[in-house]
């Protein structure tokens, strides 16, 4: 399958921050609309195309967002407005690729005829969902996106008062608040669908930010914590992904043309329900009170790190929770330690994952 291309930044802590942004912002442009023909042309050959194109438009988002005071306001509205229309379309097309992909592994109490027919529904769903892909890469290369991008480079300068600071400490400054809305969102009530959509939202932010401004802060802090958000993102994910999937076929039984699977639908309804209930349990085993102190003291030790001694502080940080691994590991707390075990495997890939 086709995976995205790790991003590795040109630039350091020392770095001035419009150059930093220059770097990074091409990069992640690039990145999206290198992925737009592929999901568009050829999603019938791969289905991660549209996956990836999905992903790397976040992450080109994610940087317009970071550096937005960098940017011309107009000239960042069309660039976003035109991400966001290949986004939207990639997302229903990802959306019911997964759901295909659930059906074909299930072994159906309903009657063949019945869940064939559920599974065709959603075929036709999907092929519908694949022109609106085609629609709006189309849209995005008449409106000649790889010039508008071009501008948006080359109108990137520093539109603040005072001197230009060096990257290092607007990476701290622009992260400061995204921390605080993501430790404000992890109070969450695990039986609050709303609320662990938040969470996964605000814990995305932290997951770009951290591989943007990654330059600035030491790389034990990076990898640790990119670990630790890929693990999260995961579970949150497959949590949304059946909440989607119930709404999705309850809309179904509302609809017309689905009278031949009803049976099918609600066995399908009752499923997602069950594996909803078992993943939002797994994930509130893993997000315990101690995980969340442990990781807020990394961020807090990070943020109030500067110069010289940014790296012994994010150091230290790192050991912190290499220690907390150990004796997670040699406890009897089973949930934790396995949760730690699958943070450091999902370290090991996240420069090949989304």
């Amino acid at each position: 399958m086709s995976k995205a291309k790790k991003l590795s930044p040109a630039y350091e802590s020392s770095s001035l921050v419009t150059a930093a942004a220059k770097e990074s912002l091409k990069q992640r442009l690039k990145a999206a609309w290198r992925y737009a023909p592929k999901a568009a042309k050829k999603a019938n050959e791969d289905i991660e195309y549209v996956h990836q194109l999905r992903v790397s438009v976040r992450r080109a988002n994610a940087a317009i967002e970071l550096y937005a005071s960098l940017l011309p306001r107009q000239q960042r509205r069309l660039v976003n407005k035109q991400l966001r229309s290949l986004r939207k379309a990639a997302g229903q097309a990802r959306d019911l690729d997964i759901l295909q992909l659930r059906l074909h592994k299930l072994d159906p109490k309903s009657s063949s005829k019945e869940f064939g027919a559920l599974l065709d529904f959603v075929k036709l769903q999907r092929k519908r969902a694949q022109r609106d892909i085609k629609r709006g890469y189309a849209k995005a290369k008449r409106q000649d996106f790889q010039a508008n991008a071009k501008r948006l480079l080359k109108s990137v300068k520093w539109r603040g008062d005072g001197e230009q600071p060096d990257f290092g400490t607007f990476a701290r400054t622009a992260f400061e608040p995204m921390v605080e809305r993501f430790f404000a969102a992890a109070a969450v009530d695990m039986s609050d669908i709303e609320m662990l959509h938040q969470l996964r939202i605000e814990g995305k932010n932290i997951r770009y930010a951290i591989d943007l401004l990654s330059p600035a802060f030491c790389g034990k802090f990076t990898k640790q914590n990119t670990a630790t958000f890929v693990v999260l993102q995961d579970k949150l994910g497959t949590i949304n992904d059946h909440a989607s999937a119930i709404a999705f076929y309850q809309g179904l039984l509302k609809t017309k043309g689905t009278r031949d699977c009803k049976s099918a639908i609600k066995e399908m309804v009752e499923f997602e329900k069950k594996e909803l209930e078992a993943t939002r349990a797994d994930f509130a085993s893993w997000w315990s009170d101690r995980r969340v102190a442990e990781m807020r003291k990394q961020f807090t030790m990070v943020l109030s790190a500067s110069g010289a001694a940014d790296k012994v502080a994010t150091d230290i940080a790192a050991t912190d929770i290499a220690t907390t691994t150990e004796s997670d590991t040699a406890g009897s707390d089973a949930a934790d330690s396995d949760a730690v075990s699958q943070d450091d495997a999902a370290g090991k890939e996240a420069a090949k994952a989304n």
